[in-house]
């Protein structure tokens, strides 16, 4: 006995038809819909500062 899926396949039209909204983040995958916060900006900062040492590191070990 086989069994069926009836999955719904998103695509980037549909993403263009929903309501926007700066707070959420849609993502398409594989014709999946996520649908996540966008990051705060305490994450952002975060990633910044990691980003500034990293880049000072590379740029002191290639001189």
């Amino acid at each position: 006995m086989s069994q069926t899926t009836n999955r719904v396949r998103w695509t980037i039209q549909d993403v263009a038809a929903l309501p926007d909204n700066e707070w959420i983040r849609y993502e398409i995958i594989d014709g999946e819909l996520f649908v996540t916060r966008s990051p705060h900006h305490k994450h952002q900062h975060v990633i910044g500062c990691i980003f500034s040492v990293l880049n000072t590191w590379s740029i002191d070990e290639w001189h």
